[in-house]
């Protein structure tokens, strides 16, 4: 047994949690969590079926090619963490499991997903950074717990329209990947706090993303964007809005509404001017406008409007 409590009042959780697979068999009824990272397995232990009251399993950084259908039939499995294995694909019987609240499967070699994913109900969090994905199943939309979707440095190309079902998501990270475009249901995601698409080759935003009210961070530098929709302004709690190595032309004349924002990242872009309600953002800690087409005029104007803001030109 691992994690034993210090005071004399025992921690019911740490009580039944291994990282022994020998001490867990000796009475697997009462283990509650399984911790066997770095454990070097090349299979999924197949004595884990014993342990009928499993919430958390921690495999991760191993060599595990394949999950078992058993894994489906672990009712009280909360928690799943399968990170750095060599997974090709996961067993359809993954999505039975009524309580499952976190599944990380990053640094794998996933190609799909089963298309029955959306039965996970209770799903809030789910980590596919670092795979071979070159879609995602459109019944993704049903996770209507979903408050994190991690899909950073895949191959995917698009995202299903029912992106936008998922209600509940706070952050959606999916830097690293093939898009051009986003789909304009994006914009239904009513609850979204942070967007990160960088590293992509997006030339166009939707028209209506200015519907995300609860925008705070937005990462879009290296993409190929040369023009931003007018709706951008309209994001009353914007603080970050990264678009550093875009081919960005011009900014929206209203780009001054941005009243919460703290960092406007602009370098390595194409602008020969900006508008001058951009010295409206009195907020602004740090506006960067290095390597762009600007003259020193313009800029040292902005320096003078905003005084408290640390401008890099």
């Amino acid at each position: 047994m691992v994690n034993q409590p210090n005071s004399s009042e025992s921690d019911s959780a740490s009580e039944h949690s291994f990282s022994s697979m020998a001490d867990a068999l000796k009475n697997p009824s009462q283990v509650t969590k399984l911790d066997l990272h770095f454990k070097h397995l090349e299979e999924f232990p197949d004595q884990i079926k014993q342990f009928t009251n499993l919430k958390e399993l921690i495999l991760w950084n191993n060599s595990i090619r394949t999950i078992p259908d058993f894994i489906g039939d672990m009712k009280s499995l909360e928690k799943i963490e399968l990170s750095g294995n060599r997974l090709k694909e996961l067993p359809d019987t993954l999505c039975n499991l009524p309580n499952l609240h976190t599944l990380i499967l990053s640094w794998n070699e996933l190609e799909k997903l089963p298309e029955n994913i959306g039965n996970l109900s209770k799903l809030n969090k789910i980590g596919l950074n670092y795979n071979k994905l070159r879609s995602l199943p459109t019944s993704i939309g049903n996770l209507n717990s979903l408050v994190e979707l991690v899909i950073s440095d895949n191959e995917l190309s698009a995202l299903p329209d029912t992106i936008g079902s998922l209600s509940n998501l706070r952050a959606l990270r999916a830097s690293g990947n093939h898009f051009s475009t986003l789909p304009d249901s994006l914009s239904n995601l009513s609850n979204l706090e942070k967007l990160e698409i960088h590293e992509n080759n997006i030339n166009k935003l939707p028209d209506n993303i200015g519907s995300l009210k609860q925008l705070q961070k937005i990462r879009l530098y290296k993409n190929l964007l040369s023009e931003l929709p007018q709706s951008i302004t309209e994001l009353p709690n914007l603080k970050k809005l990264l678009l550093y190595e875009n081919e960005l032309n011009s900014l929206p004349n209203s780009i001054g509404n941005l009243s919460s924002l703290e960092e406007l990242e602009l370098c390595a872009n194409q602008l020969s001017e900006v508008p001058d309600s951009i010295n409206n953002l009195t907020n602004l800690k740090v506006l960067d406008l290095t390597k762009n087409k600007l003259n020193d005029t313009l800029t040292s104007n902005i320096k003078v409007s905003l005084k408290n803001t640390k401008v890099l030109a």
